[in-house]
Formats: structure tokens, C-alpha cells, sequence
């Protein structure tokens, strides 16, 4: 099994679990997006979707404040990921950059098109290291990934950051791309990448409707980036022309229209995410500060994440991930969901962490 399939994997999900193991949100997608995926089903089944998808890039377009030429999407940002790779950086002579003990589909991605992965470790906070990627793509790697905010430890860059990497990007070979599947819950204070982007600016940014808009199930990712690169990506992309359903489509669509419930989901995370750190804290657990739906909690006195972990689902139905397959043992990145869901999982962390055997 890949690395990518193990850390995605959940043999012991069922009935009655609580789900923080794969950052879905508790509150569910926008009003009428479940009635758009309905009408789609009971209407088109049989009807291939428009390949282009048009109509949903233009209410894209529109969202985001871009131009149509700058956009296209794909089945998930995992896709756009993959084309990405195909477009910029397949064969053996090609190299991609990201960072270590992050999201695993970009080493899968560059792997999989033949490319060298070149892995940058963290910083000591546990954050991107910007200059060490500034430095790659002057150095003449052909795709580097940024994931911002990081998962799974959640540091979101600064302006001075983003503006250093996009000024590395500016006179590089090669492309670089801000994955910024979590960015909606920082908020449009931390939105450096896309504005550059707007611009001119010469990168690709990624966004999902899996997390904070509550779309996981439909798979709906956002590519954002200069007409020219898009219109490469697209070119790549017609061996999948109809890789973006129709529920996928409509269901966008209409969630488009409630900005309002956005808001709510972000403003609820933050609330709910706080209490979790602060939990965390009472039981000897720390959580980095983060900017996501997540934290990494760092366990105490060495325990084993990864038995931590199975006991939690185990005996006490609460699933969350095991960071030890990104190389870093001794944390788990838990999903923040509803207050009383926080205080749930808190709970059963601190029961399973008091039976703990010391780690020989």
C-alpha cells in the first residue's frame, strides 16, 4: 500500500465514530447544496457533465475575483495536484520540491510522473521553510509545493513570507504552487497568495470545497494561476474530460450563494478550535497554535502515538491521525469539531493517556 493510501486509510470508521481524523467539517455544506446534488441525481444520472464546466468557472471566476482564463478544476485539488506534476514536472529529469512531514500527495504526485522529490525539512516551529524553498527554485527545481496553512501542524505564512517565495518565483524555471486547501478558515487576512496572483503574480494557487465548505463527498477542487500556465494544465487535463461531476457542479453553484454560511463555519472553528488548545492544555497535551481545522498535539513523556491512537478508536470510538507516517512521532493532528465533540475527544485522550505504560 502507498504512503498516500496508508495515511488515508480508516479500516475502523462504522456507525457511531467521531470523525477528526481527515479535517471534514461538522457542519455541513451550505443550504441548497444538498437539494442541487438531489435534482442532479434525479434528473441526469445518465447525462455526461459539460467537460468544461463552464458555468461553474464563471461563478468561480467571479468568487475568487479573477479572470475565467486564470482558473480551471478538477476532481479534488488531489487531481489538480497530479496534473500539476504531468504539466510541469513529469520524467526523470525532473525535480519537485516540498516540505517534510506534510501532506503526502505531493511526494505521490511527483513520484508517480517520474520526477525526483526533494523533501525540505520543517523549521523548529514547524512551519514552511521559506528560505530553503526560496532557495530551490532559484535553484532550478521545476515544482515546488507550499501547503499554507501547513498541514498537519497548521502555521499559516506571513505576507513578508509569501512575498519572498513569490519573489524567488519570479525570475525561477520553474513553478511554484500554494496549496491553500485550509486557507478559508484563516480567513481573507492571510488570502497574500491569491491577491499577488490577481496581479500578475507568476504562481498557482489551490483551493477545495471539501473542507470549510462541507463538499468532501463531491470533490471539488480550484486551480488559480496565470492564463498561460492554466491553458497548459487544461491541455494535460483532456485526457479526463469528464472528470468534474454534475452534482459536483451544481452543488458548487449554489453553495457560492451563501457566503453567510462561511462565515458561520469559520467563526465557529475558531471558537471551537481554542477550547480545543486549551483543553489539550489541562491534560498535559500541547497543541501548536494553528490557523486550520486542525492542531497537532504533541503527546507527553514519549507516548506512542500510533497505539494512542488505535485506543481511541478502539475503546473509546474517536478516530484521529497518527502523525508518526510523516515523521512525527508522538503527535496527533486531531480535527476541530463542535465544542461538546471537542470536550468528547479530550476526554477520551485523557482516559486513554492515564492507562498509558511508560514508553520503554
Amino acid at each position: 500500500m502507498s504512503e498516500n493510501a496508508s495515511f488515508f486509510r480508516s479500516d475502523d470508521e462504522g456507525p457511531g465514530r467521531l470523525r477528526l481524523h481527515l479535517n471534514e467539517t461538522p457542519y455541513g455544506p451550505p443550504p441548497g447544496a444538498v437539494e442541487a446534488v438531489r435534482e442532479e441525481a434525479d434528473g441526469h444520472l445518465a447525462h455526461y457533465p459539460d467537460p468544461s464546466a463552464r458555468t461553474l468557472r464563471a461563478a468561480l471566476a467571479w468568487h475568487f475575483a479573477v479572470d475565467p482564463e486564470m482558473l480551471t478544476v478538477g476532481n479534488g485539488v488531489d487531481e489538480l495536484i497530479l496534473l500539476t506534476a504531468l504539466t510541469f514536472a513529469a520524467g526523470p529529469d525532473a525535480d519537485v520540491t516540498c516540505t517534510a512531514g506534510t501532506f503526502p500527495g505531493y511526494g505521490e504526485a511527483a513520484r508517480a510522473v517520474g520526477a525526483t522529490v526533494r523533501a525540505l525539512p520543517l523549521t523548529e516551529r514547524h512551519a514552511v521553510p521559506t528560505a530553503e524553498m526560496a532557495a530551490a527554485l532559484a535553484d532550478g527545481t521545476d515544482l515546488a509545493f507550499v501547503c499554507n496553512p501547513l498541514n498537519p501542524t497548521g502555521s499559516v505564512l506571513a505576507a513578508a513570507e509569501v512575498a519572498d517565495l513569490l519573489a524567488a518565483a519570479q525570475d525561477a524555471p520553474g513553478r511554484l504552487l500554494f496549496d491553500e486547501a485550509y486557507l478559508d478558515f484563516a480567513g481573507p487576512d492571510h488570502d497574500h497568495a491569491l491577491e499577488r496572483v490577481r496581479n500578475g503574480a507568476p504562481a498557482l494557487v489551490t483551493r477545495t470545497f471539501s473542507k470549510a465548505w462541507g463538499l468532501a463527498s463531491i470533490r471539488l477542487g480550484v486551480l488559480i494561476g496565470p492564463p498561460g500556465d492554466i491553458a497548459r494544465v487544461e491541455r494535460t487535463a483532456r485526457a479526463l474530460p469528464f472528470r468534474v461531476s454534475r452534482p459536483a457542479q451544481r452543488a458548487v453553484r449554489a453553495a457560492l450563494g451563501q457566503p453567510a454560511h462561511l462565515e458561520r463555519v469559520r467563526t465557529e472553528t475558531a471558537r471551537a478550535r481554542e477550547h480545543l488548545i486549551k483543553s489539550l492544555d489541562t491534560i498535559g497535551v500541547t497543541a501548536l497554535p494553528s490557523a486550520a481545522n486542525f492542531v497537532m498535539a504533541e503527546l507527553p513523556d514519549g507516548a506512542d502515538s500510533g497505539r494512542v491512537a488505535a485506543r481511541l478508536a478502539a475503546e473509546h470510538r474517536v478516530l484521529v491521525r497518527d502523525l508518526t507516517l510523516l515523521g512525527l512521532p508522538g503527535r496527533l493532528r486531531i480535527t476541530v469539531g463542535t465544542v461538546p465533540q471537542v470536550e468528547q475527544a479530550v476526554s477520551a485522550l485523557a482516559a486513554v493517556l492515564h492507562t498509558m505504560e511508560p514508553s520503554s
